[in-house]
């Protein structure tokens, strides 16, 4: 009996840490993806959310280029709206890029539930 025992112990605490296992080639390095946060959209392409980094790119494209359209006829007070718009999406960029790095090993399973167990219906009979 007592080697049934400690045989159930030693294959609960194998299986145990399996779970829990984190692939060290999967992990980002958050200060990486912060510094490539500076250039729009290499921070989420080191992350491997390419779709996102095409839209920030796109999007820092697209507010650099109104701004200086903007310069050129000498509207002050859009340009200064479109040169905070440029602010505003470098720094979202960047943290995005670090968040998704902080993010890279945080498990992707997903609960799944039984709506009528877990729902708040009250029956009346």
């Amino acid at each position: 009996m007592k080697y049934w025992i400690a045989i159930l112990c030693a294959f609960s605490i194998c299986t145990g840490q399996e779970a829990g296992y984190i692939d060290s080639t999967k992990v980002k390095d958050p200060g990486l993806a912060w510094k490539l946060g500076a250039i729009p959209g290499l921070g989420q392409i080191y992350n491997g959310k390419y779709v996102k980094a095409i839209g920030f790119m796109g999007a820092e494209y697209f507010v650099v280029n109104r701004f200086i359209e903007l310069k050129k006829e000498n509207r002050i007070g859009l340009r200064n709206t479109y040169a905070w718009w440029t602010f505003g999406l470098f720094v979202w960029n960047m943290l995005d890029a670090y968040v998704d790095a902080q993010l890279s090993t945080f498990p992707v399973r997903r609960l799944e539930s039984n709506n009528d167990i877990d729902s708040l219906k009250v029956k009346l009979n």
